[in-house]
């Protein structure tokens, strides 16, 4: 019996040894490297790693490039002054292999490393339906099925697009640049989405003009300009396959009708493109289109002459058809499933404006636009080759790491050019993480968990050059928690970040080699979104939080409350402070405005800022409408109370929910699917309603 247990205690023993080992081989301290897997000719190549290198490893022949057939190959490499990025430059168009030695490292790395890239004079397109064929049948036998998460484009640099002319605009993220959303106005008539129809109706008269209905498809946005409203929707189109089956795919179209006669709305051109919608935007009469696409590969399996070119629709050819080969683009070495097809239509030239389409090989989630480039972001996850396996209630689970891949187009007209491809270390938050200005892009990231016991989480913000080549950072700020909200303000940058209170903290981007932090300010709550009031104050909208022990672990959760809109005084830029702040309703509250920034209403002549709304008071349904505010730099005050308290509804009505507000002359109005209802612009005095039916 007592060799039993002896036997029974060497076993555990051996298989804590094991498990011990296996936690030490997979928690060892092995550098993680930031690197681009291909790089223009003129661009260099950077790789960044989270430990510092010793000086002399370059010197020393610890670090050291081969070439295709494995020879040394004798580039510029340097490393730059934080010792922790190494940069290789006058290498020539080819396959590449940066090798470094686990000694090159301050800290030992517990093994060699090895980066394999590619320099491109340029990006070469494809030559034939069989290379297409093949790169996919490769991603097919490597089980590479990856899925990017599209961020919902919801319809801040300095610019706030605050209008104090005779009606609305939308809320854009840079100022000229439209991104369309679900009601806009000319001034003189609304427009608005209701299921599967586009209401007009005229503002003065609170009649309905005309109606747009769409056949198996439903409108996302809405975008005017000069006399055109352009209708974005998504449709689904099917194709028999050679067995008899269908398969089939998602395709955004946009229809552009002639509304310079509202009564009588003309359709003119409808053009569209394979894929979800990454983001549009209109600058000068061109329409920018992104859309992210996943070939049905894995038909290659019955069908070996399977066609994979992305489908693309002109209303001007009357017929669907596919892209051409020679706007497909492959990166070398790559292995993405998906396609990114930006495209270019030129509004000026009703029918007859061109529409320019390309296709590369990746995917997007973020979409950035300034007036000379489109900037597309995309999650990465790279392994950090942990392991799962469970002893009793604990389990260690794979560790993975978030980074963003970069892809810059440049755009002039309907050209459009792939110009830059990058990594940088994090995760966004949203889109306004990313802004462009004085030639510089900068970006803010979250590196991490934040939610998690023991949170590891650190923000960074990174400016990259034309080539979105790294030229400065700021690194681990606010660790143990992640970013909430981001706005970019010209040579300032304002971040949000939270775990159990609010730190608002002001970055000096001015120097773009060396962003420093001025000031911080730690409150309880988030903002989900930052607005500026003035050069001097920001409005920011979010929600208030609580912190209480767990009953059980005695641990600290934090509880969302009711919402929350501050206003904070950043003119002392070392000391931020909040001015003054409104609790909205309980928990469970929620506003569009807090993830979609084109809800935000803005009347800058009379000072008012306002947003939908619907109240709560944990599961309770309260009431919903609308929320106005006057705010000043001396604070902020209700103006306008547009609620509907409930009556004993359980939820709100989508339907009736009010999902925007904007005005006309003195008249505001409020939107909601089935009706729009007018108010006074300054008393807020109900006066009509129109029923969208």
């Amino acid at each position: 019996m007592k060799e039993k247990k002896k036997l029974k205690i060497s076993g555990i023993l051996a298989l804590a040894a094991v498990l011990l080992f296996g936690v030490a081989y997979f928690f060892s301290p092995q550098p993680h490297a930031y690197a681009s897997s291909i790089v223009f000719e003129d661009q260099g190549f950077y790789a960044s790693f989270d430990r510092q290198l010793k000086k002399a490893s370059i010197s020393n022949g610890e670090i050291y490039v081969l070439g295709e057939k494995g020879k040394k190959v004798s580039p510029f490499i340097s490393l730059e002054e934080d010792n922790k990025t190494l940069v290789i430059k006058k290498l020539t168009e080819g396959s590449y292999t940066l090798h470094i030695k686990k000694t090159a490292f301050k800290k030992k790395a517990s093994s060699d490393i090895t980066i394999s890239f590619s320099v491109v004079k340029e990006l070469q397109a494809i030559k034939s339906e069989k290379d297409l064929q093949d790169y996919f049948q490769a991603v097919l036998n490597e089980g590479n099925n990856s899925y990017v998460q599209i961020e919902e484009e919801k319809s801040d640099s300095m610019v706030s697009n605050d209008t104090a002319g005779s009606s609305s605009g939308t809320n854009n993220q840079v100022e000229g640049i439209e991104e369309g959303d679900i009601a806009v106005t000319d001034g003189k008539y609304i427009y608005s989405i209701n299921d599967q129809s586009i209401f007009i109706t005229d503002a003065k008269k609170m009649e309905i003009a005309s109606k747009i209905g769409l056949q198996e498809a439903y409108p996302s946005k809405l975008l005017l300009h000069e006399g055109k409203l352009l209708v974005f929707y998504d449709k689904y189109v099917e194709e028999k396959r050679k067995r008899g089956y269908y398969s089939g795919t998602s395709m955004t179209q946009v229809a552009v009708y002639d509304v310079s006669d509202a009564a009588k709305p003309q359709l003119i051109r409808e053009v569209g493109q394979e894929g979800y919608a990454v983001g549009i935007r209109e600058y000068n009469g061109i329409l920018y289109m992104v859309t992210n696409s996943s070939p049905n590969y894995w038909l290659l399996q019955e069908e070996k002459e399977l066609d994979l070119r992305p489908r693309l629709f002109d209303s001007s050819k009357k017929e669907m058809t596919r892209a051409p080969l020679d706007t497909i683009h492959i990166f070398p070495g790559s292995r993405e499933a998906n396609y990114a097809i930006v495209s270019a239509l030129d509004l000026r030239k009703g029918k007859k404006g061109e529409f320019v389409v390309e296709t590369f090989v990746g995917a997007g989630s973020s979409l950035y636009m300034s007036e000379k480039a489109i900037y597309m972001a995309a999650p990465s996850y790279t392994s950090l080759g942990a392991i799962q396996y469970s002893i009793g209630e604990t389990s260690i689970m794979p560790m993975w790491n978030n980074d963003t891949e970069l892809y810059k187009f440049t755009i002039n007209g309907t050209s459009i050019d792939m110009t830059a491809r990058t990594t940088v270390e994090g995760s966004l938050v949203n889109q306004f993480s990313m802004d462009e200005y004085n030639g510089y892009f900068r970006i803010a990231t979250t590196t991490g968990q934040a939610s998690m016991q023991g949170a590891n989480s650190n923000n960074h913000l990174f400016v990259l050059d034309a080539n979105l080549q790294e030229v400065g950072k700021l690194t681990d700020l606010a660790r143990g928690e992640k970013i909430y909200s981001v706005r970019f303000m010209g040579e300032k940058a304002y971040i949000v970040t939270f775990k159990e209170t609010d730190p608002l903290f002001i970055i000096d981007v001015a120097n773009p080699k060396a962003p420093k932090v001025l000031g911080e300010l730690k409150i309880p709550g988030f903002s989900n979104y930052l607005h500026p009031l003035d050069e001097t104050h920001l409005i920011g909208i979010g929600y208030d939080t609580k912190v209480e022990p767990d009953a059980y672990t005695k641990q600290p959760i934090v509880y969302t409350m009711g919402m929350k809109v501050s206003l904070f005084d950043v003119s002392d830029v070392s000391k931020p402070k909040e001015v003054d702040s409104e609790i909205i309703g309980g928990r469970g509250t929620y506003s569009d405005v807090q993830h979609d920034h084109k809800a935000l209403y803005r009347d800058k002549k009379n000072n008012f800022y306002g947003f939908p709304v619907v109240l709560y008071n944990k599961e309770q349904y309260m009431g919903g409408g609308a929320l106005i505010y006057r705010i000043t730099s001396d604070g902020i005050d209700l103006a306008g109370d547009l609620i509907t308290k409930a009556q004993g509804e359980q939820y709100e009505e989508w339907n009736t929910s009010v999902q925007r507000l904007l005005y006309v002359g003195d008249t505001m109005y409020a939107i909601s699917p089935s009706k729009i209802e007018s108010y006074h612009r300054t008393t807020f005095d109900k006066l009509k309603t129109v029923k969208l039916k």
